[in-house]
């Protein structure tokens, strides 16, 4: 039996590279519309995840996100910086649980319709098939690197 030979990849060709450099594009685009917040697309993510769940702990957070809590957390620091989210006690002393601040509610407000023009001006360079495509190739392709 044969062993298959290896890939011989440039690295343009890497998947991490690609997926990045498609990252990065998208970032800069919501960026340039969420600027009048001051939020970064990544910030309004969580004060969006953060503001639906409730009080949420880090651990479920990072779960939700697919994220790892030090990532999060590094993330998280502005936005407990500037008051839009806060820490409160949970049942269990050891752990503390996130909520979205009357502000931090009020900013993911503002912000709500100027991440939904940077969501619709993306679709629309991409087209309805391609956006369907990517988003089932990327849900699929979490749900198989998830066992990695």
């Amino acid at each position: 039996m044969s062993v298959p030979a290896p890939l011989r990849l440039s690295p343009a060709e890497c998947t991490c590279f690609r997926i990045r450099s498609a990252a990065r594009r998208v970032t800069a685009i919501y960026s340039q519309h969420m600027a009048p917040t001051g939020l970064k697309i990544s910030q309004f993510s969580l004060l969006g995840f953060i503001a639906a769940e409730g009080p949420v702990s880090i651990g479920r957070l990072s779960e939700l996100l697919a994220t790892d809590r030090t990532t999060l957390t590094r993330n998280l620091k502005p936005l407990l910086i500037d008051g839009l989210v806060e820490r409160s006690s949970s049942g269990d002393k050891r752990r503390h649980e996130l909520v979205a601040t009357p502000a931090g509610r009020a900013l993911f407000k503002r912000a709500l319709p100027l991440w939904a023009n940077a969501e619709q001006e993306v679709r629309a360079a991409m087209g309805s098939k391609l956006t369907a495509d990517l988003h089932g190739a990327l849900d699929q392709s979490m749900e198989r690197l998830a066992t990695l």
